[in-house]
């Protein structure tokens, strides 16, 4: 039988029976919007997690005290404590990481920030000048703190585009002054407070993976959070910028080499610090963001199965019902090959409409899912056509048995059943 009269039957025998090919459809079409959806919040991620990354800095070599750190979420005091302001300093000796652009210690934590009635709890970095150069930022207004600022661990602040937003509700933050404060040694601890001019505004950057909000900060010079604000030597992270891309690991390794004298470490993996770069960071967090997508999709899969099991029953109640028409057309010259792919045809025609039909829904799905949520979702066209393929594969795989169930039935019984 021609294919063209085949699709033609297949599409008579679809319109003879609207509500059980709509039923059927509508299988189908939950389980490919959910595959697409689905993906797309894991597609999504995985960019959220590359803009992050290439958001936190410019070929940037993170260190970080004790164990790995993920690099999207700074350590808040409290946690490990072996890195210190010597090590900074160890650094940025001359000559010490000769493949380094800037080295930047950050020294964090949270406190209570207060304007007049207004206050907000935040995060506070202590830092340097380089902090601008190393993680790829720049100023909206005013000025960045200065050397000088650092020497002197001057009662100086720069705050985040966020921060501002709360403490000032569109007033002009700089020149204007903050009250810090933070408790130190547990809840019921002693209280400091400080007394910070504001000097800049950041420019805003947006969240860092979902976690961190990096406009919502105070930052001050180092010296300043190490001396009034937490009392504390040691730094959360040291930040390095590398000449280039290329020149990361060489940094890396230099780093490694000059903290492991430092710290009197003869065997590197005895190490109390880790050295990442950023594709290291970037590499283990897509990995994690890809286990989750295949995880999302097999979910959505699993929609699309019981979307295949109602295809056979279908075509096997269709098949059923048909017994006499099958029986007919082999009498007058059809043969096996005819009748399993007129069924055939049949089941990947109303798989395949259902699978366009998920498409659409899930598309729609994935830009309500980022209109009205946080979680970023990202339809590629890839997994758009790969969601549709595999629908009409469905229809081929679990509308195989039901043809071959009618391609077998003998004219003469096919003829008799009433």
């Amino acid at each position: 039988m021609p294919i063209l009269e085949t699709l033609r039957t297949a599409f008579i025998a679809t319109a003879a029976n609207k509500l059980r090919a709509a039923l059927t459809i509508l299988g189908i079409l939950v389980g490919v919007a959910a595959v697409i959806g689905m993906v797309s919040v894991g597609e999504g991620a995985q960019a959220s997690i590359s803009n992050t990354l290439a958001g936190l800095g410019t070929n940037l070599v993170l260190v970080s005290p004790g164990g790995t750190s993920t690099g999207l979420v700074r350590g808040a005091s409290g946690g490990a404590t072996t890195l210190t302001l010597a090590d900074v300093a160890a650094l940025q000796a001359p000559g010490a990481v000769p493949d380094a652009a800037a080295i930047d210690p950050e020294l964090t934590g949270r406190a209570q920030v207060i304007v007049g009635g207004t206050n907000t709890n935040t995060t506070v970095t202590g830092t340097t000048p380089a902090f601008l150069t190393v993680r790829n930022w720049t100023v909206a207004d005013g000025s960045f703190f200065t050397t000088s600022d650092v020497s002197s661990a001057s009662p100086v602040a720069v705050i985040g585009a966020t921060t501002a937003t709360n403490l000032f509700a569109g007033a002009e933050p700089v020149g204007q002054y903050i009250n810090l404060n933070f408790t130190s040694g547990g809840r019921n601890g002693p209280v400091r407070s400080v007394r910070l001019q504001v000097v800049g505004v950041l420019a805003a950057k947006g969240t860092a993976g979902g976690f961190f909000n990096q406009d919502d900060q105070v930052v001050v010079p180092v010296t300043t959070a190490s001396q009034r604000i937490f009392g504390r030597t040691n730094v959360s992270t040291i930040a390095i910028s590398a000449k280039s891309q290329a020149a990361m690991s060489n940094v890396q390794l230099e780093a490694t080499q000059v903290l492991l004298g430092t710290h009197q470490i003869a065997d590197p993996t005895q190490a109390d610090f880790t050295v990442q770069t950023q594709q290291d960071l970037l590499t283990a967090a897509t990995s994690s963001a890809s286990t989750f997508t295949v995880l999302l999709a097999a979910i959505g899969g699993i929609s699309l199965l019981v979307g295949g099991i109602g295809i056979m029953n279908i075509m096997l109640v269709s098949v059923t019902e048909r017994t006499r028409e099958i029986g007919l057309r082999k009498a007058i010259g059809a043969s096996r090959s005819d009748i399993l792919g007129q069924f055939l045809i049949e089941a990947v025609f109303l798989t395949t409409l259902g699978g366009i039909a998920g498409g659409v829904v899930g598309i729609l799905v994935s830009v309500g899912i980022a209109r009205f949520t946080t979680v970023h979702a990202t339809v590629t066209f890839p997994s758009l056509l790969l969601a549709v393929g595999v629908s009409a594969l469905v229809g081929l795989a679990f509308g195989l048995y039901p043809a071959r169930r009618a391609a077998r039935l003998q004219p003469i019984v096919a003829l008799r059943t009433e």
